[in-house]
C-alpha cells in the first residue's frame, strides 16, 4: 500500500494498472493493432468497472447511503459479478487473439503476485518462505510457454495452460492453509477437459507423473505436525503467513486488553478513527458479523493520535462496544508497530495467530465470511 495524506492505494491494483500499460506498449510493438489491443486490455476495465460499480450497489443496498457505499468492496458477489463480466468478453474475442489475452491474465498475475508478499512452509522446509516470490516465478515458467504459442493459439493450449494456472493456485493455498477440499472437483474436471481435447505427450505424461511421485514421497517423509510461527521469534512480521507483533492497549473503560491472550481464536485486529469515512462504513458489518460469530473475536484498534478528540471516538464506537474488543492506541506505539498509514486498515490472524489475511480499506460482511471460515 502507498498512503497519500489520509487516502491509500493499494499495491495489487497499482500493479495491475501498470501492467496494463505495460502490455499496451508491448502488444503495440509487436504487432497488434490499436482495435485489438482495446479488445484485448478492454476485457480487464470492463472487469474493474463491474466490480466496483456492482460493490456500490451492493453497499448502497446494505448501508442506504451513497458516500458510504463509494468504499463498500462487494464481498465474493461482486467478484464473480466481474469474472462473469471478463468470461463474456473473452469469449467475444476473436478466437486468434485468445492467446494474448491469456498472456495479459498471466502478466497481470504475475505483478500482483510480486507486489504482495506471502509466507508459508514449504515441504521439507521448517520455516515459512516467501511463497509469492516462488509463485511468481511458477507463473514466469508459464509465461515463457504461453509466449512461443501466442499467436497461434489452440484449444488445447489453452486448456493445458489453464491446468498450470490452476495448480499453481492448488499449490499456494495448501502452502497457506486455505486449500478447501471441494477445489479437487473443478481440478479434476479442468484437466479430464483438457486431456480429451489435447492429449499430452507421452513425455509430458512422463514428467507429470514423476512430479507427482517426487511430491508424494516428501508428503509421505513430512512430521504429522507443521511446525508453527512463536511470536517474538524471526518469523515475526506483517505479511502474510507471519506473526504480527503482540500488543496491549486499554478498553473504554480502562481495563487491560493483550492481543496474545486471544491465542487459540481467530481474530480480526482492525485500525480504524472516527473522522474516517471507510471506517464508518464497514463498522455495521463488522459489528453485524461479530455478533453472529461466537469464534471470532473482531478487535477494534482506535488510532487515537489521530483523534481530534478521544471523545469523538468513544461516542462513535458505543454502539458497536458489545460486539467488539475495543481499544484505544493513545500514544501511537501500536499503529507505528503494524505500520499504519491509512484507515481503515484489517489483519485477521489464525488461532496460532498467522496472519492469513489483510486488507487495505475497508471490509464488509462477506470479506469478513470469506477470510475467516
Amino acid at each position: 500500500m502507498i498512503a497519500i495524506g489520509p487516502l491509500n492505494v493499494r499495491l495489487d491494483l497499482l500493479a495491475m494498472m501498470a501492467s496494463l500499460l505495460i502490455l499496451y506498449i508491448g502488444f503495440k510493438k509487436i504487432g497488434l493493432s490499436e482495435k485489438e489491443r482495446d479488445a484485448v486490455l478492454g476485457t480487464w476495465f470492463a472487469g474493474f468497472l463491474a466490480w466496483k460499480g456492482s460493490a456500490i450497489v451492493l453497499g448502497l443496498a446494505s448501508t442506504g447511503s451513497l458516500a458510504l457505499s463509494l468504499y463498500a468492496t462487494g464481498g465474493t458477489w461482486s467478484l464473480l459479478i466481474a469474472a462473469a463480466v471478463i468470461a463474456f468478453f473473452v469469449f467475444r474475442l476473436t478466437p486468434s487473439l485468445r492467446g494474448y489475452w491469456l498472456f495479459s491474465a498471466l502478466f497481470l498475475w504475475f505483478a500482483m503476485t510480486l507486489v504482495v508478499p506471502k509466507y508459508g512452509t514449504l515441504p521439507l522446509l521448517s520455516s515459512p518462505q516467501p511463497l509469492h516470490l516462488y509463485m511468481a516465478a511458477l507463473i514466469v515458467l508459464l509465461l515463457i510457454a504461453t509466449w512461443r504459442w501466442m499467436r497461434t493459439p489452440t484449444l488445447g493450449a489453452l486448456l493445458w495452460t489453464g491446468v498450470g494456472a490452476f495448480s499453481i493456485w492448488l499449490i499456494g493455498s495448501i502452502v497457506t492453509g486455505t486449500f478447501e477440499l471441494w477445489w479437487i472437483i473443478p481440478s479434476f474436471l479442468l484437466i479430464a477437459v483438457a486431456a480429451y481435447v489435447a492429449r499430452p505427450s507421452q513425455k509430458a505424461l512422463q514428467y507429470g507423473l514423476g512430479l507427482i511421485v517426487v511430491l508424494a514421497i516428501i508428503n509421505a517423509s513430512l512430521p504429522d505436525e507443521t511446525p508453527r510461527l512463536e511470536t517474538g521469534s524471526s518469523q515475526t512480521g506483517l505479511n502474510i503467513g507471519q506473526v504480527p507483533p503482540n500488543f496491549e492497549l486499554k478498553r473504554t473503560d480502562g481495563t487491560t486488553f493483550n492481543l496474545s491472550e486471544l491465542r487459540g481464536e481467530r481474530v480480526v485486529v482492525n485500525f480504524w478513527a472516527s473522522w474516517c469515512p471507510p471506517c464508518r462504513a464497514e463498522m455495521p458489518d463488522m459489528a453485524k458479523f461479530a455478533r453472529e460469530q461466537d469464534d471470532v473475536t473482531i478487535v477494534a484498534v482506535n488510532t487515537t493520535t489521530s483523534e481530534r478528540d478521544v471523545a469523538d471516538a468513544e461516542s462513535f464506537v458505543a454502539p458497536y462496544e458489545d460486539a467488539f474488543e475495543v481499544v484505544y492506541d493513545e500514544e501511537g506505539i501500536v499503529g507505528d508497530a503494524y505500520r499504519i498509514q491509512a484507515m481503515p486498515t484489517t489483519y485477521v490472524l489464525d488461532e496460532n495467530g498467522v496472519i492469513v489475511a489483510k486488507q487495505f480499506g475497508a471490509i464488509d460482511h462477506a470479506w469478513l465470511d470469506a477470510q475467516t471460515n
